[in-house]
């Protein structure tokens, strides 16, 4: 089967997941459709570099597209990314187990939303730590930042979602 029927195929069966991986870091629906099409040009013109390792190697490489194509996007619109901006906000500590346990009692809707409400440096740190499973170490390299900033973002997405997750139990 040839690329193009290849990725057609792909486009029709997990466009909508693709799609909701751009979502995750573009907050703006249309930036995010951008880096949707942008994504499949990029898939299009690297296809040799795809190793079909069974099922689900399509995607999950198309995933990962998705995501580097949005980190880059991310990158162009802050080119000061070092510059670490400071927040006087106290979190208190919450545990993964008890996030966890939060989460599971939000609508997958509603904690799609609260993601989508975290500043962008916090939400994008959390999806490539959660989401794409990428190390630190691996999201210093991808947004040029230090694993130290990385593993602080990180702790404050989890601490935003965490007060997001106790106000929305409270309405």
């Amino acid at each position: 089967m040839d690329q193009i029927k290849v990725l057609e195929k792909a486009y029709k069966n997990d466009g909508a997941y693709l799609l909701s991986v751009c979502r995750r870091y573009v907050r703006d629906a249309d930036a995010a459709q951008d880096m949707f099409q942008d994504g499949f040009v990029s898939a299009y013109l690297n296809f040799d570099k795809f190793h079909d390792r069974g099922p689900g190697s399509l995607k999950a490489w198309l995933s990962r597209i998705m995501a580097n194509t949005c980190l880059m996007y991310l990158r162009k619109k802050d080119p000061v990314r070092n510059a670490e901006e400071i927040h006087s906000v106290s979190f208190k500590a919450t545990s993964d187990e008890a996030l966890a346990g939060g989460m599971s009692r939000v609508k997958d809707e509603d904690l799609y939303n609260m993601i989508l409400d975290l500043p962008e440096k916090e939400r994008t740190v959390l999806n490539l730590f959660v989401f794409e499973g990428y190390s630190h170490r691996e999201i210093a390299a991808a947004m040029g930042i230090s694993e130290g900033t990385s593993a602080m973002r990180l702790y404050r997405a989890k601490a935003r979602l965490a007060e997001m997750i106790e106000k929305y139990e409270r309405e």
